[in-house]
């Protein structure tokens, strides 16, 4: 079998044109095609990375996906090209193999995989109210886990420094009670700070949002200093999550030595794709440290992310974005399905769904 062609689908996405979604078909000569997707966020010339990476894969062998990754990381490609590339070659493998991909990667660790809702907020303006409702409604949903933005909506949002005024911090852990107050103490509560304050308005942060027992606190400060994170971890007592952002194993390694993080969350879209993913939490483990994988855009790196998480021992659980663009369910053959706060994947052949063309080409972003 034989690679013919590759396709891109660049699709409008939550709040266009700030997240669009591009999608990965490669077409092979057995009449398979494998389906993935890159992650475009905070990232340039992923589209055109793709289309330059046609002429390299076709008449290639899509079972060679150690191979062909090597071949392309030490070339430099773009790291979140590589992941869309690399789980479409996952699905036509599954595809031809008749199995899925959590299989092929081990087998199933847990029948279903636990997510926490993203977003849950949107609609709502940053007012404890209208907070804590919006909370109380995706509980009412099925999930057991939540999380919510602290940074942005605050006035240091709109300064230079990272520094953390007291008044800031009063209204973040105002907001963060309402919710934990809203939704009781057997609900898993995250924040996301997106890397907004210094090492020393971290620890304050940390100290702060203490008596409300969070899952994490996720990039308090930016994660271009390890040391930097290492003393913010080592100074709170919440779990400190990050990662989002690094690419392959080679760049989680300085967080693991300097054990910078409690809990790391490499996206699948961005990171390397599915069997980087799996090498990232082989290490992970290695620091008994849990994955909780970023995931942020479409829905074929959520169905993607759950093969993943079914078969690693130290997957803890996945992002699932409450609130996203009207058409996400039309993009696949069949909507991610959700239940009671668990993703039940099919059973299906490789990643078990397909792109719908009519409603990829209805929202093509240009």
């Amino acid at each position: 079998m034989k690679i013919t062609d590759l396709k891109v689908y660049p699709v409008q996405g939550r709040h266009w044109p700030r997240f669009p979604m591009v999608f990965v078909e490669i077409e092979t000569d057995a009449g398979l095609v494998g389906l993935g997707e890159s992650l475009l966020y905070k990232s340039t010339g992923v589209i055109e990375s793709l289309h330059q990476l046609r002429p390299r894969l076709v008449g290639q062998d899509p079972f060679r996906i150690e191979q062909l990754w090597e071949l392309l990381n030490r070339q430099g490609v773009n790291a979140a090209a590589l992941s869309g590339i690399e789980m479409a070659l996952w699905d036509i493998v599954g595809q031809a193999c008749g199995q899925p991909i959590y299989n092929l990667l081990g087998g199933m660790c847990r029948e279903s995989v636990r997510v926490y809702v993203d977003g849950f907020f949107r609609g709502a303006q940053y007012i404890q109210g209208e907070y804590a409702q919006k909370a109380i409604e995706a509980v009412e949903l099925g999930y057991t886990a939540l999380k919510m933005d602290v940074d942005e909506p605050i006035p240091m949002a709109n300064r230079f420094n990272r520094q953390v005024r007291a008044s800031d911090l009063r209204h973040m852990a105002e907001m963060v009670s309402s919710v934990r107050d809203a939704v009781g103490a057997d609900v898993d509560l995250a924040i996301d700070a997106h890397g907004a304050f210094d090492v020393a308005s971290a620890v304050r942060l940390g100290a702060a949002l203490e008596p409300y027992r969070l899952m994490w606190i996720e990039d308090p400060i930016p994660m271009t200093n390890m040391a930097a994170l290492a003393k913010v971890a080592e100074e709170t007592t919440t779990p400190i999550c990050t990662g989002e952002l690094l690419a392959t194993r080679f760049q989680f390694r300085e967080l693991f030595e300097r054990q910078a993080a409690d809990i790391i969350m490499p996206d699948l879209a961005c990171c390397g794709g599915i069997l980087e993913m799996k090498k990232i939490a082989a290490l992970a483990d290695t620091y008994f440290v849990p994955i909780a994988p970023h995931n942020m855009v479409g829905p074929v790196a959520t169905i993607a992310s759950a093969h993943v998480c079914l078969s690693t021992p130290n997957f803890m659980i996945l992002e699932y974005q409450l609130g996203d663009v009207e058409w996400i369910d039309e993009l696949i053959s069949s909507p991610v399905p959700i239940r009671d706060g668990q993703l039940w994947l099919n059973g299906a052949p490789g990643l078990g769904v397909t792109l719908n063309h009519a409603a990829v080409e209805k929202y093509r972003a240009e």
